[in-house]
């Protein structure tokens, strides 16, 4: 998947004040400074994964989450040789992304289960 580093930069942005936490303790938390956060923020610079796993774990979310919220990602698929594919995958709805958080907020593993497989019953129904 590719995605846009701007996109990238602006969910580190909004997750990164959701926690008030400041350009300067973040880098310091993953051993930058404060300039190369705001180059990442900006989309000035790429952010490698193995940055971004680490900007992920300092602000306590999955790595996924910084390539939310986009309209569309660009999906590259390898076919045959070297012939490529480019399809658009669309992001998540509104209500999509609500039932995600909620799930996400779910602590007990237990509870994560449940709801699972209850969901997986719901659409088998649906289907017969």
């Amino acid at each position: 998947m590719v995605a846009d580093s701007k996109i990238i930069g602006h969910r580190i942005r909004q997750r990164r004040e959701h926690l008030n936490i400041s350009q300067e303790k973040l880098g310091e938390m993953i051993g930058v400074t404060y300039q190369q956060i705001q180059k990442y923020e900006k989309g000035t610079n790429r952010v490698s994964a193995e940055r971004l796993s680490g900007i992920a774990r300092n602000l306590k979310v999955p790595i996924n989450f910084f390539f939310e919220g986009a309209k569309e990602f660009l999906v590259a698929e390898k076919q045959e040789g070297k012939n490529y594919s480019v399809q658009k995958e669309k992001s998540l709805s509104p209500q999509e992304r609500e039932l995600l958080n909620y799930f996400r907020s779910l602590q007990d593993t237990e509870a994560r289960a449940n709801l699972l497989g209850f969901l997986k019953s719901v659409c088998k129904k649906k289907k017969t």
